[in-house]
């Protein structure tokens, strides 16, 4: 075991705290928040271990909510703290730390450089004795697999949607996974699923009763939702698996799309900006056409980048110019506006056809 502080490593102890106390370090709201999406009716205004005790006996209890609310490589760290005496813990990993000491799971003390304080995780055993055999079975890796394949496919298709009902989603879910999946086991999902409560929000649209699900990178919902319903006649793209794998774990850049691999390699190779400065600019400028701006708009934002020359800008408008017509729009339902085109002039072209009707001619005698 490490005897100093290293910000990359920690040691494992096994702690003698219960889970209930490791679960008073979580606001109320987040508890309550929990409890409303795994459907546990409660009353407002009881003391906090009420609602901590409520939400601790029904996670405990039912095997599947482990499963179904913390995503596989959060549950595979878990396991590797439960069987090592110390572990690496990159900065993403003390997110995971922070998701699973909601459910009591486990806790930990960061440490102290100036002191040489270790970085410690306590294990918390009553946890590691219920649940170390049940996500270690065959049958429970089968489902973190599942469960995965199931979130980078509802995250591929609002990374192209941006909003959609949430009925809607559940067809194309199904289509997708080719699988009837019960739409209350689906929306439980999505509402349960702890890595999507940052990615997406759901909403009500009260005057007509349906339930939406929005992506966070939509920039304004109330209009996006006007545009939408105004293309009532316009289905939602269909999207292979492999797409929205592909899409899901780029956080949404996907470089087939035309002009994103080139605008990229241009910022990097042309304008020697730097890897993380140009990837933020690619997706700025992605997410400003997905969310329906128009090409001023974009020329406006590219007025920041450091031309050298004239020449350089045409270049980069030329390439944003293409990236502009081909990258999916949310208000056309993850259609790029080439497409779109495409699919009304086809359209136009169908009603003239069917404005005209072919009269046999008699021949005179």
């Amino acid at each position: 075991m490490q005897n100093k502080y290293d910000a990359m490593q920690a040691d494992i102890v096994q702690g003698d705290m219960e889970a209930s106390s490791v679960m008073q370090k979580t606001p109320v709201e987040t508890v309550k928040s929990i409890l409303s999406r795994i459907g546990v009716e409660f009353e407002e205004g009881l003391p906090k271990e009420t609602y901590i005790s409520a939400l601790k006996e029904e996670f405990c209890n039912n095997s599947e909510w482990i499963l179904k609310m913390i995503p596989r490589h959060f549950l595979e760290f878990l396991l590797s703290i439960w069987e090592k005496t110390e572990i690496e813990v990159s900065l993403e990993e003390w997110d995971y730390l922070e998701y699973l000491k909601i459910f009591g799971l486990v806790t930990f003390k960061k440490g102290n450089p100036i002191t040489d304080e270790p970085n410690l995780i306590y294990c918390i055993p009553e946890m590691r004795d219920r649940f170390y055999f049940l996500l270690k079975s065959r049958k429970s890796r089968a489902l973190m697999e599942q469960y995965e394949e199931w979130e980078k496919i509802i995250c591929g298709l609002m990374y192209y949607y941006g909003m959609v009902e949430v009925a809607v989603l559940h067809e194309n879910f199904m289509r997708v996974t080719k699988r009837v999946i019960p739409y209350g086991e689906f929306l439980t999902f999505v509402k349960c699923r702890c890595s999507l409560w940052a990615f997406g929000v759901l909403l009500r649209d009260v005057q007509r009763q349906k339930d939406y699900y929005q992506c966070v990178n939509v920039e304004n919902p109330e209009m996006l939702l006007m545009y939408i319903q105004q293309h009532n006649d316009l289905s939602y793209k269909n999207i292979g698996k492999e797409d929205l794998f592909y899409i899901s774990e780029a956080a949404g850049i996907d470089n087939r799309w035309p002009g994103v691999s080139e605008l990229g390699t241009f910022m990097l190779d042309e304008m020697h900006m730097n890897y993380y400065r140009a990837t933020v600019m690619v997706k700025t400028l992605l997410l400003m056409i997905q969310n329906g701006c128009e090409w001023g708009d974009l020329k406006e934002k590219m007025a920041v980048l450091p031309f050298d020359s004239p020449d350089m800008e045409e270049k980069v408008y030329d390439i944003v110019k293409v990236l502009y017509e081909s990258a999916p729009l949310y208000e056309l339902k993850g259609y790029s506006r080439k497409e779109y085109e495409k699919m009304f002039r086809q359209k136009q072209l169908k009603k003239k056809r069917e404005m005209f009707t072919i009269i046999n001619g008699r021949k005179r005698e």
